[in-house]
């Protein structure tokens, strides 16, 4: 053994104490996530030294599609002779490279409005290659010309298409979405190391390592460090258990690195030469064994922390599905009240239009009554002539005058029409009922 192995055990030191202290800068930014809005005026403009990809390059990030339509570009970049050395939009149907090469995969591979997925475009001057992936599948490929690089005098625009090296944004191109875990590589990325990176998940740490260190050039964590225009914000986009899943099987694979370096610290594993028993006394002397037994309690205090967590994130889902389950039944007991509500008002409204029927029907009764009276008294005019009783400002006597009386004899039967007020009238039997007859009565017997 030598230093190798002392500078691996202080480096899982150190990345214990990043687990148990808090996260490292790019296992904290991978869980952050670029939204975009939907203007021309939103997006994140980048100018890294693209020297590194000019003959070989993978892009590689998680996608949201949040807009409709097959323009919305989320990455763009312009040269100062071509304007679209690399144009790629969100459905799947511009992956462009030197202005005008592009395979459309669009109508191959299905991406829902509102849902992550994953993508990596590769491409290397050796194969000519460009290949496309979604969700760890190549989805299409075509080819560049002979000898044609990548140019590096250029800058790179999230969120918008460079239809000119000056800028030029348009309305139609604005990206409208969100990105997580964009990185750029120096190299190729073949599909398994594709497949490696989608199947760890949005919220693992997987581009850290896995021998993407050194070829990871653009880094997720200085992207979100660049100056952001307009509307676009950083959001979290990982759930909280994710992350302690992520974190658990962190703490899992620097156990098994543990284990690892301390089988190769076992004197009795291979006979030591006298350089490996020098250097095994060394690293005794340097104390090696107590910074293992060191490393050994803090992943074990991480784990502790890890389990905890997991105990109280159970007991809070518990909780929230028991609130869900209220909020069910109070939404039930809404919906319930909602339809009662709703057979009220209908009956509220036929309450309401039978009695406006009822009012219109009143009104028509009235004016048909009105009309029936009138009909009466015309009819009553037409019937009594000049001589017709007007009770309003005549005298009893003035009945006479009707067509029953005026001009006859006063019989029997008029006496008993009229006995009950008149009995004076049985004394003038064989009297003709007149004018002069009438008077008199007025004159003598009203009082």
């Amino acid at each position: 053994m030598s230093e190798a192995v002392k500078t691996l055990l202080l480096s899982l030191l150190l990345a214990v104490v990043l687990v148990i202290n808090g996260t490292s800068a790019y296992e904290e930014q991978s869980y952050k996530a670029l939204k975009f809005g939907n203007t021309l005026a939103d997006y994140v403009k980048l100018t890294p030294d693209m020297r590194p990809f000019s003959n070989a390059f993978s892009i590689c990030t998680w996608i949201k599609k949040l807009q409709r339509g097959s323009y919305p570009s989320w990455f763009s970049y312009a040269s100062s002779t071509v304007d679209t050395e690399i144009w790629i939009n969100d459905d799947g149907s511009y992956n462009w490279m030197f202005h005008n090469h592009n395979r459309n995969v669009g109508y191959l591979i299905n991406i829902r409005m509102g849902e992550w997925y994953h993508y990596c475009f590769t491409w290397d001057l050796a194969s000519r290659r460009a290949s496309i992936y979604h969700n760890g599948r190549e989805s299409g490929y075509y080819s560049t010309p002979y000898g044609r690089r990548l140019k590096t005098d250029g800058f790179i625009v999230l969120g918008q298409d460079l239809s000119t090296f000056a800028g030029d944004f348009r309305e139609y191109f604005s990206f409208g979405g969100e990105l997580q875990k964009l990185n750029m590589y120096s190299k190729k990325l073949n599909t398994t190391e594709v497949r490696e990176i989608y199947k760890a998940g949005r919220c693992s740490h997987i581009e850290s390592r896995k021998g993407h260190r050194f070829s990871r050039q653009l880094k997720w964590e200085r992207i979100l460090e660049q100056q952001r225009f307009g509307n676009v914000s950083i959001v979290d986009s990982c759930p909280l258990n994710e992350k302690l899943h992520h974190c658990h099987e962190r703490v899992i694979e620097l156990e098994e690195q543990l284990k690892e370096a301390q089988n190769n610290t076992q004197p009795g594993n291979e006979e030591p030469s006298s350089d490996d028993a020098t250097t095994i006394t060394t690293v005794e002397d340097d104390g090696l064994s107590e910074e293992l037994e060191e490393l050994r309690l803090n992943l074990e205090s991480t784990t502790n922390r890890l389990s905890e967590t997991e105990t109280r994130l159970e007991k809070a889902e518990e909780k929230l599905e028991k609130t869900e389950t209220r909020l069910r039944k109070t939404g039930a007991q809404l919906d319930k009240s909602k339809k009662k509500v709703s057979t009220l008002k209908k009956m509220l409204k036929q309450a309401n239009s039978d009695l406006e029927n009822n009012v219109d029907l009143l009104r028509e009764t009235r004016a048909a009554l009105r009309e029936k009276e009138s009909e009466l008294e015309n009819l009553e005019n037409s019937l009594c002539g000049a001589n017709c009783f007007k009770a309003s400002n005549s005298s009893y006597w003035d009945i006479l005058y009707t067509s029953t009386f005026f001009n006859k004899v006063v019989t029997d039967e008029i006496i008993n029409i009229l006995n009950e007020s008149w009995s004076q009238l049985e004394n003038f039997k064989g009297s003709v009922i007149n004018e002069g007859f009438i008077e008199f009565f007025k004159t003598n017997f009203d009082s």
